[in-house]
């Protein structure tokens, strides 16, 4: 468990130069909407097909998270044994885990692209300049 999770940091903060280092260009064109099948051609659009990517799996996610966590619940109550006690409070522990991590990188993707990527009326970004 500890070395998935050392691995899974590494990937995810290997992204980190490429978002801290990104430059948004001013000027026509220079706007990013998410809209459905637009191609991806910089870091904010990236960010739109990463979001309406999970914005599609991540109900099913749920949707499997509770299954297994209902599964570990049935389980746990038919049980005669404890060795079968002991499976059902596991899969309900590791249901309400996954469940937690599901809706926590979901909230996570959400204020990524709702910080970076314009909404609507706020299409245009206009940055400061020095005597024009």
């Amino acid at each position: 468990m500890k070395k998935k999770l050392i691995v899974l940091s590494g990937f995810v903060l290997g992204f980190a130069p490429m978002v801290a280092l990104a430059q948004i260009t001013t000027g026509i064109g220079a706007v990013t909407v998410c809209t459905p099948g637009a191609a991806v051609t910089d870091i904010p659009g990236m960010l739109c097909k990463i979001g309406q990517i999970l914005n599609a799996i991540v109900p099913v996610l749920i949707a499997l998270g509770v299954v297994y966590f209902v599964w570990g619940v049935i389980t746990y109550v038919i049980a005669s044994d404890e060795e079968a006690k002991k499976t059902g409070r596991n899969r309900i522990i590791y249901g309400i885990i996954g469940l937690a991590v599901i809706v926590a990188v979901w909230g996570l993707v959400n204020i990524v692209v709702r910080t970076f990527v314009p909404q609507g009326n706020q299409s245009t970004i206009t940055l400061p300049t020095i005597g024009q």
